[in-house]
């Protein structure tokens, strides 16, 4: 579960979870604390962030917990390679379509709100706008 793993960095690096919060660029720490006790899921730009301020964080142990908490500075998995890269990409993108299905959801159950809503008033004889 991501949100152990999360809790595992923060006591590893020693800091508060404010402080940790404050290093992914919030003023609070609510939304650390909600993912934390498994109220929300971290979003890529969450992730992405965390990766950016601890650069020697192991994402692929941070998404699935493969690996060492960890990059080691000698290894050659210290760099980001292009299959992390594009690991990462693919990531951002299923996350984008996951956003994109949602709003086309909303979007079509606003249409037929404004046809239901357009169908009441001609049924009554109200001016439309």
């Amino acid at each position: 579960m991501i949100h152990l793993r999360l809790q595992q960095l923060i006591d590893s690096l020693n800091i508060s979870v404010l402080e940790f919060s404050r290093q992914l660029g919030e003023n609070r720490g609510e939304k650390i604390y909600h993912i934390l006790h498994g109220r929300l899921k971290p979003r890529y730009d969450t992730l992405e962030k965390i990766l950016v301020a601890y650069p020697q964080v192991n994402g692929d142990w941070l998404l699935s917990g493969e690996g060492l908490m960890f990059k080691t500075l000698n290894s050659p998995s210290a760099a980001i390679t292009t299959e992390e890269r594009l690991r990462n990409v693919e990531f951002l993108l299923f996350q984008l379509n996951e956003r994109v299905a949602l709003l086309q959801q909303t979007n079509d159950q606003l249409l037929e709100e404004l046809k239901m809503r357009g169908a009441g008033s001609t049924e009554h004889g109200s001016p439309q706008n």
